[in-house]
C-alpha cells in the first residue's frame, strides 16, 4: 500500500493563547483542590523555555479540538516551568526530559507518565491507553481474538498497531495488517453502522484511496451521515483528493488515468475546484503522465509563480522523482529552473529543495 508523503515542518515559537485544551493558570496544589471538586485527575505538561518539542505540542497538538475535548473532560491541566517555578515539583516527580507529561490522582500519586511530543491522535491514544488497562495492546489483542468488534476496540486496537510499527519501525505489514482489520469491521457493517458516529474513525484515518471501498460508500452516502458528522465527512473528501492529487503531483503514487479521471471529475463536480485552484494543478499532472519530462519543465516554469506555495514547495522538493530521464538536456534544464527559484525560498524549503537538487544533478551517486 503506497501513501502519500505530506512534509511538516516545525516552527519553533508557541501560541498559548490559542488551546483549545484549557491548561488553568494554578499551582499543583489548586488544581489538585479542582480536580477533587470536578471529579477529574491533574494532568501536568513540564516544559523549558527552550525546548522546541514542547513549543510544537502546544502550538500544534492542544489546540486541536479532539485532543481539547478529550483533555478537558478527564483532566485538570496545568503547565509547569521546569527550570522555573517548577524546580521543584521536575524533582518531585522525577522529570528528567521535556516535554514530559505526568498524571496524578487526587493523592498526588502519580497515575500516568509520558515522555516527548506526539502527533495529536497518538498523544490522545497512547494517554488513553495507559489510563485504560483494557486497552492495553495485550489486552486489546486478546479482545479482539476473542471475536469482540466493538468500534471503540476496533479503532483503539488498529492505531495502536499503526502507531508501534511507524515508532518501533517494524515495517508496513503491521500497518497494512491494521488497515485490513478496519476494512474486514468496514464490511461487517450494515448501512447504518457504516454511517454511525461511532465509525467515523474508519474515515479520517483508514480513507487513503479515493477509489476502494470504503472511499467509495463515503462519497455515494456523503448525504446519509448524521447532520454533525457532515462537516468531518466534508473535510476527509477535501483532503482525500486534494492528497491524491498531490501525490500524483509530486510523483509519490504512481499516476493510474482512471483514478486520476475519477478525482478531477469528483473534485470539480463537488465543488472543491470552485476557485479555479486546482487548474493548474491538473495541468501539470497531465502534463507529466504524457512522458515529456522537457515539455513539462517548461510548463512548470510557466506556470510556477501562479501555483499555490504548497504545491510550489511540493515540485520544489520533488523534482528528482518527476524528472527520471537520462537525458542530459533534460535534467540540466529541470536543474536550471529549480536553481533560479532557490533566492526566494524560505529556509526551511531551501533545505529539501537543495537534497532534492543534489538528486537531480546526480551528486552521490
Amino acid at each position: 500500500m503506497k501513501k502519500t508523503i505530506l512534509m511538516a515542518l516545525a516552527a519553533l515559537c508557541g501560541l498559548p493563547g490559542l488551546a483549545q485544551t484549557e491548561f488553568r493558570s494554578m499551582t499543583c496544589d489548586e488544581a489538585v483542590a479542582a480536580a477533587r471538586a470536578e471529579g477529574k485527575m491533574v494532568f501536568m505538561d513540564f516544559y523549558t523555555d527552550w525546548c522546541g518539542p514542547c513549543k510544537i505540542m502546544m502550538r500544534d497538538v492542544f489546540p486541536q479540538k479532539s485532543v481539547g475535548d478529550y483533555m478537558n473532560a478527564r483532566f485538570v491541566c496545568i503547565k509547569v516551568n521546569a527550570e522555573k517555578e517548577g524546580k521543584d515539583l521536575a524533582r518531585l516527580y522525577n522529570v528528567k526530559a521535556y516535554p514530559t507529561f505526568v498524571v496524578i490522582d487526587t493523592d498526588k500519586e502519580v497515575v500516568l507518565t509520558k515522555v516527548g511530543m506526539a502527533q495529536a491522535d497518538n498523544f490522545v491514544a497512547k494517554i488513553d491507553r495507559m489510563l485504560d488497562p483494557d486497552k492495553s495492546p495485550e489486552r486489546m489483542k486478546e479482545r479482539y481474538d476473542g471475536g469482540e468488534r466493538t468500534p471503540g476496540l476496533v479503532a483503539a486496537y488498529a492505531a495502536w498497531m499503526v502507531t508501534d510499527a511507524r515508532e518501533n519501525r517494524k515495517g508496513e505489514a503491521p500497518v497494512e495488517e491494521a488497515f485490513r482489520m478496519v476494512r474486514d469491521y468496514f464490511r461487517s457493517l450494515d448501512d447504518a453502522g457504516k454511517t454511525a458516529p461511532d465509525n467515523l474513525f474508519i474515515y479520517e484515518k483508514y480513507v487513503v484511496d479515493p477509489s476502494d471501498e470504503m472511499a467509495r460508500f463515503m462519497v455515494a452516502r456523503r448525504d446519509d451521515f448524521p447532520e454533525a458528522s457532515r462537516p468531518v465527512i466534508g473535510q476527509v473528501m477535501a483532503d482525500m483528493y486534494r492528497n491524491r492529487l498531490y501525490a500524483y503531483l509530486t510523483g509519490t503514487e504512481p499516476y493510474d488515468a482512471a483514478t486520476y479521471e475519477m478525482v478531477k471529475r469528483e473534485v470539480n463536480e463537488l465543488g472543491y475546484n470552485r476557485d479555479g485552484g486546482y487548474d493548474l494543478i491538473f495541468r501539470l499532472i497531465e502534463c507529466h503522465a504524457k512522458g515529456n519530462q522537457d515539455a513539462f519543465v517548461s510548463l512548470c516554469e510557466q506556470v510556477y509563480d501562479r501555483l499555490p506555495e504548497e504545491a510550489r514547495a511540493s515540485l520544489m522538493c520533488n523534482m528528482s522523482r518527476l524528472i527520471t530521464t537520462d537525458d542530459a538536456a533534460v535534467r540540466r534544464h529541470a536543474s536550471e529552473f529549480v536553481r533560479s527559484k532557490l533566492a526566494g525560498m524560505e529556509v526551511s524549503q531551501l533545505y529539501f529543495t537543495v537534497g532534492d537538487l543534489m538528486q537531480l544533478e546526480g551528486y552521490g551517486h
